[in-house]
C-alpha cells in the first residue's frame, strides 16, 4: 500500500535525456520498484536485458511473477494502436501497474535511423509524435481511472500511478515551438527532469521505495 503523499506531489514525470544512454538507469529503477513488490510497465522499442540477476534481484522472476511487463513497440506508426490494445487487453484479475515508463525517445530514434527513402516528411513525423503522445495520455488516464475506481484522485491527491515519459532534450524533428505546444497539449503539469537521479529519488518518495 502506498504511503500517505502530500497533495502537491506530482505523479507524472518527463525525463529529457541528452543521449540514448539511459537504459541502465531505467533498469535500476524498475529493479528497485519490483523488489518492493511494485508492478512496473515498460513501454519501449529498445531492448532491456531483464535476465540478469544481481543484488538480490532476479529480472526473469519479476517477469514471471508479473511484477514487470514489457510492451515492445513495433514502430511509431503502430504505437497508438498498441497502446489502445494494451488497455483493451486489461483483465480485472491482473493488478494495474504502480509505475509506467513510456520510452517515446526509443521510437523516435528508430524512425530517424531508417534509410532516407523510408523516412517520413518532417511534418508527418511530428504528427506521428503527437498521435503517440495523445494515445499515451489517454492510456494513462484510463489506467488511473481503473486504479481509483473512477475517482479523479485519492484522499491524498495522488492518482495511484507514477508515469515517466522519456524524450530527448533536443526538440528535433520538432521545432522548439512545436515541442512547447506538444508539452502543453499532452504533458501539461508533468514535472520535467534532465537528471535521472533526481527523478529516481522523486519516484522513490512517491512509491515508498526507501532511500
Amino acid at each position: 500500500m502506498r504511503p500517505p503523499q502530500p497533495k502537491n506531489l506530482i505523479s507524472n514525470h518527463i525525463f529529457l535525456t541528452p543521449s540514448s544512454d539511459y537504459v541502465r538507469s531505467v533498469g535500476k529503477l524498475c529493479e528497485r520498484a519490483t523488489l518492493q513488490d511494485k508492478r512496473v510497465l515498460l513501454i519501449t522499442s529498445r531492448l532491456y536485458d531483464l535476465s540478469k540477476g544481481h543484488d538480490g534481484w532476479d529480472g526473469r522472476q519479476s517477469v514471471v511473477k508479473g511484477r514487470i511487463s514489457v510492451c515492445k513497440l513495433i514502430d511509431i506508426e503502430s504505437t497508438p494502436q498498441q497502446l489502445l490494445d494494451l488497455h483493451d487487453g486489461y483483465e480485472p484479475s491482473h493488478d494495474l501497474p504502480d509505475l509506467i515508463v513510456f520510452d517515446l525517445h526509443s521510437i523516435i530514434s528508430e524512425l530517424l535511423k531508417r534509410p532516407v527513402l523510408q523516412q517520413c516528411s518532417t511534418d508527418k513525423l511530428v504528427r506521428h509524435i503527437a498521435k503517440c503522445s495523445a494515445a499515451f495520455a489517454n492510456y494513462r488516464e484510463l489506467v488511473c481511472n481503473e486504479r481509483l475506481g473512477g475517482k479523479p484522485s485519492d484522499a491524498n491527491g495522488a492518482n495511484g500511478v507514477d508515469t515517466i515519459v522519456i524524450m530527448s532534450q533536443e526538440s528535433y524533428p520538432m521545432t522548439p515551438a512545436q515541442f512547447k505546444l506538444l508539452m502543453g497539449l499532452y504533458y501539461c503539469g508533468n514535472e520535467c527532469y534532465t537528471n535521472f537521479s533526481q527523478l529516481s529519488a522523486q519516484i522513490s518518495l512517491s512509491q515508498g521505495l526507501g532511500v
